[in-house]
């Protein structure tokens, strides 16, 4: 027998990411293209890369080996998202991501994850900025109509610490070893793709964009 719940359980769009990982900045635009077209709220979680990271951050790697990763990764993201590489600042060392994992879960509480990621990718990718001091936390929380008093107090005193924390062991518990890693509904997407692909995926699962659906 068919459970009546698992019937009507909404259809869901969640991103596990990092916010130092640039392809999961590429996917942002996708993803909000997607909730527009389609009308679902994306729920944009924490997957932790570097957590050996300390809240300093560390430069980045100088040897022939790091240089033509880098170049490879350039040549490629040019070609895939030319209009968004165009826009990107590379950081010059590995930023610390756990403070701002905090912050999205105040965020999350607050129905503004997704619009709060959006604007702290913004500030690190294309302004500069570092994503481990509370400065920029704080401005991300202004361009996303967030409390920034309210985020302040909840980071100074640690107050989402340990919904981060459990938040990056469930993402390592479910497997998540990509980002971005996308679930649209039943289906796992590893890795950043091109937009075409992700509405393939919704419509094979019966979800047609809202113009469609009027007209």
């Amino acid at each position: 027998m068919t459970d009546i719940q698992e019937t009507v359980k909404p259809f869901r769009i969640a991103v596990f990411a990092d916010f130092v990982c640039p392809y999961s900045y590429l996917a942002v635009e996708q993803i909000d293209r997607l909730s527009r077209e389609y009308g679902i709220q994306p729920i944009w979680r924490p997957h932790w890369l570097h957590p050996e990271t300390p809240p300093e951050g560390v430069p980045r790697e100088c040897s022939a080996d790091a240089d033509a990763r880098v170049e490879r990764r350039n040549a490629w993201m040019k070609e895939m998202a030319p209009e968004q590489f165009e826009r990107m600042r590379f950081p010059d060392k590995r930023q610390y991501s756990f403070r701002a994992f905090e912050a999205l879960e105040f965020a999350y509480d607050c129905g503004l994850d997704f619009a709060y990621a959006a604007a702290l990718y913004d500030l690190m990718w294309t302004q500069g900025r570092d994503i481990g001091e509370t400065g920029t936390l704080l401005a991300a929380a202004e361009q996303s109509s967030l409390d920034p008093a309210g985020l302040k107090t909840a980071l100074d005193e640690h107050l989402y610490a340990q919904r981060a924390f459990d938040a990056v062991h469930q993402a390592r518990e479910v497997g998540i070893m990509n980002t971005p890693t996308i679930y649209l509904g039943r289906t796992r997407i590893n890795g950043w793709t091109y937009y075409e692909v992700l509405q393939s995926v919704m419509e094979k699962q019966g979800l047609r964009p809202r113009e469609a659906v009027t007209n």
